[in-house]
């Protein structure tokens, strides 16, 4: 036999989408844990601050990256219809990890495929805007060599540059009539254009300290890092935290420029001055696939040359802490990655199995049990022994309880204050003084769940309300249900509590009754107060769909016990009955019956 293996299943949107949301909460943690060591260092050297930005760079490309690892290699969930194909395969046996979906992750996952065509389209719109900028910087290269004599000159000197910061590689340099600031681009053979206008403008000791900026980009090879950060950007684009990331290396980079250049040049004026020049112009910024002189702020690295100082403390410094707290408090409210329940479900296994795989399977509700009532063999199940409270599911014992003592059904029941006491439903609204037959009342009690109407069933009992409970656990015990325990007869007590595989068993005896089976299975109905008629529908939407076919349903609600239904239905020619309990919402919980109808309908043999 082959050791136990795992099934994965994903698709290019699980992949790429998780690690993509995640990255929200990720990148403001990275941000702000970049912000407050920058403000910590605001004094050091910039070579220090730029290491610490291209760490956080580097940190929020690989965090996502991770994600996708992780995405990749871990197991991942697969539908239950996949789950049940690969049971009914006779080389496979299937263990069922069931694992726990919150409501807000299966609606994110709903938007997941939207969310990764958007960031598709917007990475592919951020490469073509760096392409689109490297065409730029390449055509400028190739045309800027418009004065010959100059840039004759000129290369001698950034020659003589190149030889001081001990730069091996040839450097070319060009002048160009329409640029208004000096860009550097390449790698191997790095590439300096000097803006013409700048010849009648600067002196030439200007000029030659912002050759001398440009050279200590190239010495550093900034532009290798440069077009990374791009490449980041364009991955990450939709990230504030990215492109404030990106912006605080652009301004410590050249800081630590102007260092380097005033180191080789002896003194800081002449740049100064240069940048002062390039400020009054008020250039635009220059495509970000070129390393370009009027980068950062101008102004303050004008005064950091002139007349450096240290920076005081300031309290905005501190914002960053609350951007940490935020992200945290994000990822502790939108944890999505679910972890497996504690019990392990066992599909049906055939004999002898060549393979043995663990297959992870999402659901909403938190108790499933499906049962294959002719052989009473267990089709799935997920933490069917967890004793919690059923709510209206009560009902249906209520409805037992009833038919069995052989009332009057005729009978004239009048509703009190005692049985409209708390809440009810919306679609039924019995007023004190009401007068309904008991056979309404059980029809209001199990189609539209009127809690009055099964508290005056439970009060007209003969001996009342605690001749009524006596009933209901004496019938309890009668049928053998050990983990069922009813104190009132609407559900509405948290001490109602039962377990899936006894509601499993409750359903299949109560369909045993005619007169269950037919009220149980109905999708509407009428009730007359006073000569005037009113309109009422289960609980369950599914009885009014001709696509299913149900002989018997219950659902139940409250804030503790959650969503739930129990139904017998009849699918791919046999019957079975379902337990849903503690589901999030009616949406989740109807989700959730229609993938095990799909999944047992896939597993059909033929």
């Amino acid at each position: 036999m082959m050791p136990a293996s795992t099934f994965t299943e994903y698709t290019l949107t699980e992949l790429l989408g998780w690690p993509l949301l995640h990255f929200v909460w990720q990148g403001a943690l990275i941000a702000s844990v970049c912000a407050i060591l920058l403000a910590v260092t605001r004094n050091a050297r910039p070579q220090l601050r730029y290491v610490l930005a291209c760490v956080a760079m580097l940190a929020c490309l690989l965090w996502p990256a991770l994600g996708i690892l992780q995405q990749w290699q871990d197991p991942q969930t697969i539908s239950l219809e996949t789950a049940i194909q690969l049971a009914s395969k006779a080389s496979i046996s299937l263990d069922l990890i069931w694992v726990r979906q919150s409501l807000l992750t299966a609606q994110i996952e709903a938007w997941l495929p939207l969310v990764v065509s958007l960031w598709s389209m917007g990475v592919l719109l951020m490469l073509m805007r760096l392409a689109l900028g490297l065409m730029w910087v390449y055509r400028l290269g190739q045309h800027g060599n418009d004065i010959v004599v100059l840039t004759q000159q000129w290369q001698a000197r950034t020659n003589q540059l190149a030889y001081q910061f001990s730069i091996r590689r040839q450097v070319q340099v060009k002048f160009q009539k329409d640029l208004l600031s000096p860009v550097t681009y390449g790698c191997i053979n790095p590439v300096v254009v000097m803006p013409a206008s700048l010849l009648t403008g600067m002196a030439p000791d200007m000029i030659e300290a912002l050759l001398a900026h440009e050279l200590a980009h190239i010495k550093r090879w900034d532009y290798v890092v440069n077009l990374l950060q791009n490449l980041v950007l364009s991955l990450l684009f939709y990230h504030p935290a990215v492109w404030w990331i990106s912006k605080r290396i652009d301004a410590e980079r050249e800081l630590i420029a102007d260092d380097m250049a005033a180191a080789m040049l002896g003194q800081t004026r002449p740049l100064a001055r240069a940048l002062q020049v390039l400020d009054k112009l008020q250039i635009a910024a220059m495509p970000q696939a070129a390393m370009a002189a009027n980068g950062g702020d101008l102004l303050s690295r004008i005064k950091r040359l002139v007349r450096p100082d240290s920076q005081p403390w300031h309290w905005k410094m501190a914002a960053p802490v609350l951007g940490i707290a935020a992200a945290l408090l994000l990822v502790l409210q939108t944890q999505v990655n679910a972890a497996p329940e504690p019990s392990v479900p066992v599909a049906a296994a055939k004999t002898e199995p060549a393979t043995h795989i663990s297959a992870y399977v999402k659901t909403s509700s938190e108790h499933v049990l499906v049962l294959d009532e002719q052989s009473g063999k267990v089709l799935l199940e997920k933490n069917a022994d967890t004793i919690v409270p059923i709510a209206s599911i009560s009902k249906l014992m209520t409805a037992m309880v009833t038919l069995d003592a052989k009332l009057d059904k005729d009978e004239a029941i009048t509703i009190t204050k005692e049985d409209v006491a708390g809440w009810h439903t919306n679609q039924v609204k019995l007023q004190p003084g009401a007068v309904l037959s008991r056979q309404n009342l059980l029809e209001l009690t199990l189609i539209p769940s009127s809690n009055a109407a099964a508290k005056a069933l439970a009060r007209t009992y003969p001996g009342g309300k605690p001749a009524f409970v006596a009933a209901l656990q004496s019938k309890t015990a009668s049928l053998g249900l050990q983990a069922t325990h009813l104190e009132e007869a609407a559900g509405i007590s948290p001490n109602n509590r039962s377990n899936a595989r006894d509601i499993a068993r409750l359903v299949k005896i109560a369909a045993s009754y005619p007169e269950l089976r037919s009220l149980a299975s109905r999708s509407q109905g009428q009730y007359t107060v006073a000569r005037q008629t009113y309109d009422y529908q289960s609980t369950n939407s599914l009885t009014a769909s001709k696509d299913w076919d149900i002989s018997l349903s219950k659902t139940g609600y409250s804030k503790i016990a959650g969503r739930c239904l129990t139904m017998r239905t009849t699918i791919a020619g046999k019957p079975v009955i379902m337990v849903l309990l503690n589901a999030k919402n009616s949406d989740v919980r109807t989700d959730d019956v229609m993938h095990i109808r799909t999944a047992l309908e896939a597993a059909k043999p033929g």
